[in-house]
């Protein structure tokens, strides 16, 4: 089997996989051979080029950054919807899964960290921890 062959064969395996599994409550092992597929790693690398930044902290994004479905629902997994999805470095990440979950437990939770980061930010008038340790 020639080297054209064996991709064409490959893109059908990974056609007929998808398809096999969009609309389903799919599991983390799914989710796993799911984000091997060429599909996945083409619109993760495309998302990478077109943003190239972290879309909270707007630094550079590393190359484990992570491509965060906006839609929890894992029916919804394979759906790639560019404005879906954003790109953030893994602490950006876990900040965000943390906040979002704690937001849905108590909707006035980010009132409160707002709140607590600007008086933070107020008593030390706009400095870092880090800018007092260079003193």
């Amino acid at each position: 089997m020639t080297r054209a062959e064996q991709k064409y064969l490959k893109e059908c395996k990974e056609k007929q996989f998808i398809e096999s599994i969009k609309g389903q409550k799919i599991d983390g092992k799914t989710k796993a051979e799911f984000r091997i597929t060429n599909v996945w790693k083409n619109f993760r690398k495309s998302m990478h080029d077109k943003f190239k930044v972290d879309y909270l902290t707007h630094r550079k994004l590393n190359k484990t950054f992570n491509l965060h479905h906006m839609k929890f629902d894992p029916r919804f997994y394979t759906e790639l919807n560019e404005e879906q999805f954003r790109c953030y470095n893994s602490n950006t990440h876990d900040v965000v899964h943390w906040l979002v979950s704690e937001t849905i437990k108590d909707p006035t939770f980010m009132q409160r960290i707002t709140e607590e980061v600007n008086l933070h930010i107020q008593l030390n008038n706009g400095k870092d921890v880090k800018d007092f340790l260079k003193d």
